[in-house]
């Protein structure tokens, strides 16, 4: 037994870390990355063993500042630890707090040559889901559309199950957003129960579930919006649903000098920025591309990348219905929320509120697809 100084360290025995359940499918969120130090605070036990084989008890309530050190080793405090770096959370009320966010799964802190520490969270499946659902959706949305949420969330992470790095999955909006247990309730507990084990397929595969916040009246392709194949229940559906949102329409403001910039670090030669086109569009009615009229003739750029120099937040999708100067400024004006691929999330809201459940909502954002058990497709695993 050994004790250190400050934020202590308890060393432990081994023989009573739990093993996983093997009937269960279990997937590796990416919780902190690239970080050259992590703050960790611990609420109630938790258990740490390096990759060494030593294992300790962290201090109850205290605070560890996680930094490492080789591609081999990282340090917790000032004990200097073999990387890998697994943390064990018993049931009950203990959890830990990493960056400010509440996690309660098997950890790995894991550092890099480079300098910088990955800590990834290994959970079951279902659990996983209930920390998506809320940050995805809200914990007070419609039961039906956290339901087609689940499935839709569960179908698109299960795609991303390989075994191999550090993970399998982000947990922001390059994947899906994760953010442990903050906000789960009851009713995102029974989403993803009612669900369990749901996932979409087609052709006797599972599909890419792409979702976003709102399409803006009509869902597009994946390879309009990024990449991708195109089977028939991603081809897009014109959607009436989601029109009452706050998201259906949007516009912003931009100034002349900031277009001009924007193009010249894209290849531009122009000094002049005399207007700005919607060159192409998909089937959807979304800007393919854009053209900008200048002193140097005619630049054309795609949309997306546009929408990626302002924000988008801001430049909320690339379904712009008009682009209108209006002095030193353009005012870009557009429909909906995100990339506008698979089930818009606003959509499936008003769905569930006038009376649709959740297979239903499943189906008219991926027409043709289908309903099955996920361990259909982990069966050899």
């Amino acid at each position: 037994m050994k004790t250190l100084a400050a934020a202590a360290l308890l060393f432990i025995q081994a023989g009573i870390l739990q093993a996983q359940d093997k009937d269960e499918i279990y997937i590796r969120i990416l919780i902190a990355g690239n970080n050259r130090q992590t703050q960790i605070n611990t609420y109630g036990d938790v258990i740490i063993e390096d990759s060494s084989s030593r294992k300790f008890k962290l201090v109850p309530n205290a605070t560890y500042i996680m930094k490492p050190d080789s591609e081999n080793f990282l340090y917790l405090s000032k004990e200097k630890l073999s990387s890998p770096v697994k943390f064990y959370i018993p049931e009950g009320r203990n959890f830990l707090r990493i960056n400010g966010k509440k996690y309660r799964g098997q950890l790995t802190a894991i550092s890099h040559k480079d300098g910088y520490l990955n800590i990834v969270e290994e959970l079951p499946f279902e659990k996983y889901l209930m920390g998506v659902l809320a940050p995805e959706m809200g914990p007070d949305w419609p039961l039906e559309a956290l339901k087609a949420q689940a499935v839709a969330s569960r179908t698109y992470a299960a795609r991303l199950i390989k075994k191999q790095g550090d993970y399998d999955i982000g947990s922001d909006t390059a994947h899906q957003v994760y953010t442990g247990l903050e906000k789960v309730n009851e009713k995102i507990v029974k989403a993803v129960k009612d669900t369990r084990g749901e996932v979409l397929y087609y052709n006797g595969r599972m599909i890419t579930a792409f979702f976003h916040a709102c399409c803006g009246g009509r869902t597009t392709t994946p390879s309009a919006a990024f990449s991708g194949d195109i089977v028939k229940p991603l081809r897009g559906v014109t959607d009436p649903y989601c029109k009452i949102s706050s998201h259906y329409e949007w516009d912003i403001s931009i100034h002349q000098d900031d277009l001009l910039s924007f193009i010249q670090k894209n290849g531009s030669t122009a000094l002049k920025l005399n207007s700005v086109k919607i060159y192409s569009k998909d089937k959807s009615g979304r800007a393919v591309k854009l053209a900008f009229l200048t002193d140097k003739g005619s630049f054309k750029i795609e949309s997306k990348q546009l929408r990626k120099e302002f924000g988008a937040f801001e430049f909320k999708s690339t379904f712009i219905t008009r682009i209108e100067k209006r002095s030193k400024e353009y005012i870009f004006y557009g429909r909906g929320w995100g990339h506008g691929v698979g089930m818009c999330q606003e959509g499936a809201k008003f769905m569930a509120q006038k009376g649709f459940n959740y297979k239903k909502i499943l189906t008219f954002y991926y027409p043709g697809s289908r309903i099955t058990d996920i361990k259909k497709f982990f069966q050899n695993q």
